[in-house]
């Protein structure tokens, strides 16, 4: 029927758009999360004699965002403002940034040009919507593990696997290797850890695994890129790493396939963007600076030299990048 109706289903650029936001007076389970949660809960009680691992995954507030009417009932829509800094660093590369392309593919979004207030407005509503529709599903997970009396001595992690632009630079969605995209949330909890302790240190989700098998007293293997941050769980002075590593690729204008590694700091983040393989001098190169630009308003490389040699040194101390593996056609 599709190709019938003119567009073939593996094309998501012809496919019907569909909403991106929506407001159903529907029960919590009538939607995916909530169904999710139903079944986290059950499956704990199946599981609660024995021990377990659960890995449970909430798709909200990914697009669309989609959440019962009493969440979006929850804040006023008129009180949220637009982004501040709606336009791309000065000095980034053109490629760098992006505008939205997976949020462009719904209805009633258009495909091309800056959005306008009042559509600003009611993304940021449902986003956050959405959040706390995802909560709430996680509260009744959580509420079971008191019940059931497992939390005393069940280890607890939440996190999320990127950040999510709401408009700042003009960007919306993921796919970029700016702070907003990079940042994400990552909260644990376990026997004999202080409640409500919060760290600078910065950790990479590489590190999630070896962290829960030191909590758990497993063996760790020998060849993980990750580094357990469990001592810093216990002591949030304590580093766990002095930089973390995260990629994205673009094509360049007139370069093709380039990929962005960057190196973030306490302090600095530093892009190099370059083709696989190709010398560092070829790359067109980021620097910001979150003391003094915590927006990210300006790309600094030109201005702080001795900064840039000294990430980019960080940076060379990690494997050069590899071709991803694509299936043949």
């Amino acid at each position: 029927k599709a190709k019938e109706a003119g567009w073939d289903p593996k094309d998501s650029s012809r496919r019907p758009r569909g909403p991106a936001w929506e407001d159903p007076d529907v029960a919590d389970e009538a939607l995916v999360d909530g169904a999710t949660a139903r079944q986290a809960v059950q499956l704990m009680g199946e599981l609660q004699d024995k021990p377990f691992f659960l890995a449970v995954g909430f798709l909200r507030p990914h697009l669309p965002f989609v959440a019962p009417k009493r969440y979006w009932d929850l804040y006023d829509r008129s009180a949220f403002e637009p982004a501040a800094v709606r336009t791309p660093p000065a000095g980034s590369p053109s490629y760098a940034p992006q505008f939205g392309g997976e949020l462009r593919q719904y209805a009633a979004i258009p495909e091309k040009g800056p959005l306008d207030d009042q559509l600003q407005r009611t993304l940021i509503h449902g986003y956050h919507a959405a959040t706390s529709y995802m909560d709430a599903q996680l509260g009744r997970v959580l509420a079971e593990l008191d019940r059931l009396d497992l939390a005393r001595n069940t280890i607890i992690v939440l996190w999320g696997d990127h950040g999510w632009h709401l408009g700042d630079h003009g960007i919306w969605c993921k796919h970029t290797n700016y702070e907003q995209a990079a940042h994400i949330p990552l909260l644990v909890a376990a026997p004999g850890l202080a409640a409500g302790a919060r760290t600078e240190s910065i950790v990479e989700t590489a590190d999630i695994y070896p962290t829960l098998c030191e909590l758990a007293g497993v063996s760790v293997p020998d060849d993980l890129d990750g580094r357990s941050f469990a001592a810093t769980l216990h002591d949030a002075t304590a580093p766990a790493r002095d930089h973390a590593i995260h990629v994205y690729p673009r094509s360049a204008p007139g370069k093709g396939p380039v990929l962005g590694r960057a190196i973030r700091t306490e302090r600095y983040r530093l892009v190099e963007w370059k083709k696989i393989g190709a010398p560092a001098e070829d790359a067109d190169v980021e620097l910001y600076d979150y003391e003094s630009d915590p927006l990210e308003t300006k790309n600094l490389a030109g201005d702080q030299p001795d900064v840039v040699a000294q990430l980019r040194a960080l940076l060379a101390g990690h494997p050069e990048a590899i071709l991803q593996i694509r299936k043949s056609p």
